[in-house]
């Protein structure tokens, strides 16, 4: 074998060298004033940023999180962590959807942790998640509130750009959710879905061909009143919408064939449960 072959098949067999990773991490204060809310605390590294824009058709202020790296893939993390203090009142968005993408080795990691003291409002609208083709994702949740706070939070997720021609065969993609109401736990959930995804939507227990996912919790003293509200706006849903409620939350599922019939549901909802107040504006950038 001659030295440049040799050099060839060494290359080739060679491990892949390590690539730099993406961390981010947000550490927010919302606290409440005699005339309203201001942001007490805002720290901020790694790729993850936050901005705070005026929006009008915000309860208080609207913190708006950008991810400088474009997007995440195996081995990048993001780390929020956002407080409502007494009487505080605030939402936390996303500039844009939050897209995942084909990982090499390892899993892309979003934690957020929630906390809201008495007589707060917190709102957790970040923009759909978008998962490429074998992109892999660990997604988790943790509210811990005040029985006299209000949480309203939804998390969304694109298994592929169906406008684009993409599909995401296959990956590994898991969320959690865990709530506690004056430390108790009162909403659990958790889905995962590895290997061929696509195939596993079609299944009717899963997804039954949907390729866009939603969940949206609404944790208030009024929660009930607004289930039936719900399911009427559902009726004219593009995809499919379910509304359940107990235990002083009301729990709202969507599935839709694709991103853009799914964030038109998740608007007609959303506004319902805002008292017909707007999305933030970057909703409709």
């Amino acid at each position: 074998m001659s030295d440049r072959r040799q050099s060839r098949t060494q290359s080739i067999d060679a491990p892949l060298p390590a690539l730099a990773r993406s961390k981010g991490q947000i550490d927010l204060v919302f606290a409440g004033t005699g005339t309203g809310t201001r942001l007490a605390r805002a720290y901020q590294s790694g790729c993850l940023r936050v901005r705070w824009p005026q929006d009008p058709a915000s309860r208080g202020p609207c913190a708006v999180m950008m991810n400088t790296a474009g997007g995440l893939t195996g081995g990048d993390a993001l780390t929020i962590n956002a407080e409502w203090q007494d009487h505080a009142s605030g939402t936390l968005t996303g500039q844009a959807a939050e897209k995942i993408y084909r990982a090499r080795d390892g899993h892309a990691a979003i934690k957020t942790t929630i906390r809201l003291a008495p007589h707060s409002s917190a709102e957790w609208m970040p923009q759909e998640t978008i998962l490429f083709n074998r992109a892999s994702l660990r997604r988790d949740m943790q509210v811990e509130m005040s029985a006299t706070s209000r949480f309203l939070g939804v998390e969304a997720t694109v298994f592929g750009r169906a406008a684009m021609g993409e599909t995401m065969e296959e990956g590994h993609y898991r969320e959690g959710w865990r709530i506690r109401r004056d430390g108790r736990l009162i909403y659990a959930d958790a889905l995962e879905l590895d290997g061929p995804i696509s195939a596993l939507l079609q299944r009717k227990a899963i997804g039954a061909g949907a390729r866009a996912s939603a969940t949206l919790i609404l944790v208030s003293g009024d929660a009930e009143s607004h289930l039936e509200t719900v399911r009427e706006r559902s009726a004219e849903a593009c995809g499919a919408i379910a509304a359940s409620h107990w235990n002083g939350l009301l729990a709202v599922r969507f599935a839709a064939p694709d991103g853009h019939e799914l964030r038109r549901d998740m608007t007609s909802i959303l506004s319902t449960l805002r008292a017909g107040r707007p999305l933030p504006r970057v909703w409709s950038c």
